[in-house]
């Protein structure tokens, strides 16, 4: 029999949970879905309002079966009983008014299926007010009503709002389960990691093993700029590494400050280069530390045996003031090359 949440990897004890929530009838009225861009909060919303209204939950089929039509009309997006609430395209911020919509509408009972969900997306830019508003609803539902709260990070939720549901992180696949997973449902992911397997495993790291980010790199002109930016951070640490930093240094400052893009496109550089050092600093203080910049461990333990804790201390100080001084309006140029000087 096909496993439940099919379309939901690296994330087994959540599906487990909910299955089995669903199927005893104890599901919470309201959950809080923890994980970056792409790590697959949207496609577990999405299975389980399938899985709530599925047509077949209680005849010991794998849930969502997929098939009936409730499956077919939420798997989707065509289902009046799954709401989407999200900020307003123009909003930095999810205002009061779609929380009042929202308090409205759950009042009107299921068009189709035994449960409506409302699925509030970047829950964590609620303004303190549209939270408040949200607070009665989200403690007192009609028993037909789940919530599902997506968020990147729970810091930007208020505490009365956590203590009403139960916060659930997603967990990233292995870089061997996000290959399989991409091959099998993306041809053009295919053919790219088929044919660059090393810069595949790059992506994996950079996205911090997101999917959905991996997916959306693979085909956008992002990914040579993110693999340009990352090599040139490594360049550097490795001509620090060998002393061999003046040699190329009217090369790499050049490299630096670029006139495209020019002050963003410096600072993600110079928070790429942080996240090598970084790296070459857990890898010095523990042993099997995660890597959120190298993708090749060996690499980058062989690396961090050049430096010293202090000298790579140092390197990070040296890169941080070149940030925000450049965050600050400073002169790029005049920057890079004094940062570039101070690092020799």
């Amino acid at each position: 029999m096909e496993r439940d949440f099919s379309a939901i990897i690296a994330n087994g004890s959540l599906c487990s949970y909910f299955a089995s929530a669903i199927r005893s009838g104890s599901l919470s009225h309201a959950y809080i879905l923890l994980g970056g861009f792409g790590t697959g909060k949207h496609t577990l919303a999405r299975e389980i309002s399938a899985a709530l209204n599925c047509e077949k939950r209680d005849e010991g089929e794998a849930i969502p079966c997929r098939e009936c039509p409730s499956c077919r009309r939420i798997l989707s997006k065509n289902s009046a009983d799954v709401i989407y609430i999200s900020r307003e395209k123009d909003r930095a911020t999810l205002g009061v008014e779609q929380i009042r919509f929202l308090k409205n509408d759950v009042s009107v009972l299921p068009n189709d299926g035994d449960y409506k969900i409302y699925v509030i997306e970047d829950a964590h830019t609620m303004t303190a007010q549209a939270q408040n508003a949200l607070l009665l609803t989200l403690e007192e539902p009609p028993p037909y009503v789940v919530f599902i709260l997506l968020c990147e990070s729970a810091e930007g939720l208020l505490e009365t709002v956590r203590s009403r549901a139960p916060m659930l992180r997603m967990t990233v696949p292995s870089k061997q389960q996000a290959s399989e997973y991409l091959m099998q449902h993306s041809p053009a992911a295919k053919t790219f990691i088929n044919a660059s397997r090393g810069e595949f495993d790059e992506l994996y790291t950079a996205s911090g093993g997101a999917i959905g980010k991996i997916d959306a790199l693979i085909s956008s002109s992002e990914r040579k700029t993110l693999l340009e930016s990352r090599r040139l951070a490594e360049r550097i640490l490795e001509e620090l590494a060998n002393n061999s930093l003046a040699e190329s240094f009217c090369e790499i400052l050049s490299s630096l400050s670029q006139k495209k893009d020019e002050r963003e496109r410096v600072i993600n550089q110079l928070t790429e280069i942080q996240s090598a050092i970084r790296d070459l600093t857990v890898i010095k203080k523990a042993e099997g530390a995660h890597l959120t910049f190298f993708s090749d461990a060996e690499r980058a333990e062989e690396l961090s045996y050049s430096f010293s804790t202090k000298r790579l201390c140092d390197v990070m100080d040296a890169t941080e003031k070149a940030k925000l001084a450049i965050q600050k309006n400073a002169n790029i140029r005049l920057t890079l090359t004094s940062y570039l000087s101070d690092l020799m």
